[in-house]
């Protein structure tokens, strides 16, 4: 079996500079595939119970499409009809059949990891391995009433501190097992996409890479952490519609610059000289 790279601690921070190079070399196919995948986050989010488990199911499949954009931005480039070509007027109708043709191609993209066979199945695996762990930390965040009204109680005085001590133990419980997750997956589906990696495998290889190298792996993990949580607070200060203008502003450059700096800590970690 492989092993990964060991690399040094301030890799993690070249990967999310990589990323967001990768990002400015292609900024508008990047912008029109995160603009897509958040709309049917939100849509599927109205969805009361299961929106939220369809979106943890096919969200690998979607990493799939968008990692191959990276690694051929990363390399030979994407083919030079890959994108349409911006209308030279400023009348309206061109510019609106302009960006409906670039949603379609960056859904194209995005969705391209369910039309491929050889990969849909382990993926689906990895996607369903990964729900049942999501659901396993959601059921004991429950339990430690981790993000409910135990701390904003605690805050206004109203519960002892017991209570607060039991959410506090709570809370570091949950955040190490989504740790232990996210190392365990993370890179999966690059090396099924790339290495043709078996699920079971793939699962190892992702947990002892991110293990061996936890310090470029913390750097990396702790810079769209720190993101997504700017975003969650936002949302929950502001008012429709800034409550989701605020998502679109983050996500629309994190969830690129992410997935390019996935694919060059990949690139690190799981590739050799020949």
């Amino acid at each position: 079996m492989i092993r990964a790279n060991q690399v040094p601690a301030k890799n993690g921070w070249g990967w999310v500079k990589r990323g967001f190079a990768l990002f400015r070399h292609e900024p508008v196919l990047w912008l029109a595939m995160a603009f897509v995948y958040l709309v049917l986050a939100i849509l599927l989010g109205q969805i009361p119970f299961v929106g939220w488990l369809i979106l943890v199911l096919f969200t690998p499949l979607f990493i799939l499409g968008a990692l191959s954009v990276a690694q051929a931005l990363a390399g030979p480039g994407l083919p030079a009809n890959a994108m349409p070509t911006p209308p030279a007027t400023r009348e309206f109708r061109p510019w609106v059949h302009y960006l409906r043709d670039l949603l379609t191609r960056a859904a194209t993209r995005l969705f391209q990891g369910f039309s491929d066979e050889d990969k849909l199945m382990p993926i689906m695996v990895i996607s369903t391995l990964l729900l049942g762990g999501v659901v396993v930390i959601k059921i004991l965040a429950q339990l430690f009433k981790v993000g409910g009204a135990a701390l904003p109680a605690m805050l206004a005085g109203s519960i002892g501190p017991t209570v607060w001590i039991t959410a506090l133990i709570g809370l570091l419980v949950v955040l190490s097992l989504e740790t232990l997750l996210l190392m365990a997956f993370l890179y999966t589906v690059p090396l099924i996409l790339f290495r043709r990696e078996h699920p079971l495998p793939s699962i190892e290889l992702s947990f002892s890479g991110a293990l061996n190298n936890l310090g470029a792996f913390a750097i990396f993990i702790s810079v769209f952490a720190v993101a997504g949580e700017a975003v969650r607070v936002l949302f929950l200060l502001f008012v429709f519609p800034f409550d989701y203008l605020a998502v679109f502003l983050v996500g629309l450059v994190a969830l690129p610059v992410f997935i390019a700096g996935l694919n060059a800590s990949y690139q690190d970690l799981f590739t050799y000289p020949q």
